[in-house]
């Protein structure tokens, strides 16, 4: 009888740890799904994820230093031939 006990007394203790690892893996789970929500991003939400939101500031960035780009050759030209013309306007004073 008392081997029966203590049987069952190893039993319940497994069962009870059992449950508590199916519980804590429910919680990671449930933890690992936000984060991948996160990084992803969910359509049925409209959430744009944050690698979404990465992308979309690369492109931003690249934009700006094309745009930048333009701009200093823009000045660039401006400024040579405003010197040129400058230099012919001397030259016939």
């Amino acid at each position: 009888m008392a081997t029966y006990s203590r049987t069952m007394s190893v039993r319940r203790k497994e069962d009870n740890e059992l449950s508590l690892l199916h519980s804590e893996i429910k919680t990671l789970s449930i933890k690992v799904d936000r984060v991948l929500r996160t990084l992803v991003g969910d359509e049925e939400m409209a959430q744009e994820g944050l690698v979404h939101k990465v992308q979309k500031h690369e492109e931003f960035i690249e934009s700006q230093k094309l745009l930048m780009a333009k701009v200093s050759g823009i000045a660039i030209g401006s400024g040579v031939l405003g010197g040129v013309i400058m230099d012919a306007i001397y030259k016939y004073l």
